[in-house]
């Protein structure tokens, strides 16, 4: 792990504790919770201080992970919005839970994504072969519920057979 990350995770448990501090001191909150929360978090630091992770790929391989992860979201969102512009009502009515079924089923989605992505190897995160799939992420985003009604088909053909 790097020596930010390390950073970071120390800040977060520095928050905790002066957090938890306060809650002792106003004595505004039952303090068990957080005492546990203090511990775990103690203990994430010290498993995986710096030296002690190996680090896998660069850190233009995890930002192209990022891009492409971000853009089958973007096209799951693109989706959402173009399936209520088709229905032709005048008013946008926003669904939580239609909005937020692709973001839950995105890992599925995206596990071929990430394999595209890993083999694509260096030479940057915007090369022309990783925009192309950061542009297949989007399609995929898009598709996503196509996606699952092929699976579905092809379960129901599997039992009928």
């Amino acid at each position: 792990m790097s020596e930010t990350l390390s950073v970071v995770l120390m800040a977060g448990v520095l928050a905790l504790v002066g957090e938890l501090v306060y809650r002792v001191a106003t004595r505004s909150a039952p303090l068990l919770p957080r005492l546990v929360a203090v511990v775990l978090s103690a203990a994430v630091v010290y498993l995986l201080s710096p030296g002690r992770v190996e680090q896998m790929g660069g850190a233009d391989e995890t930002a192209a992970i990022g891009i492409c992860y971000l853009s089958m979201l973007m096209g799951m969102v693109a989706e959402y919005f173009y399936a209520q512009a088709e229905r032709g009502g005048r008013r946008f009515k926003f669904q939580p839970l239609a909005f937020l079924m692709p973001i839950f089923a995105s890992p599925i989605v995206f596990i071929p994504l990430l394999t595209l992505t890993s083999e694509l190897g260096g030479g940057g995160a915007f090369t022309r072969a990783k925009v192309m799939v950061y542009l297949v992420a989007f399609q995929n985003g898009f598709f996503w519920r196509t996606f699952f009604d092929q699976r579905r088909k092809a379960v129901e053909l599997e039992r009928k057979a």
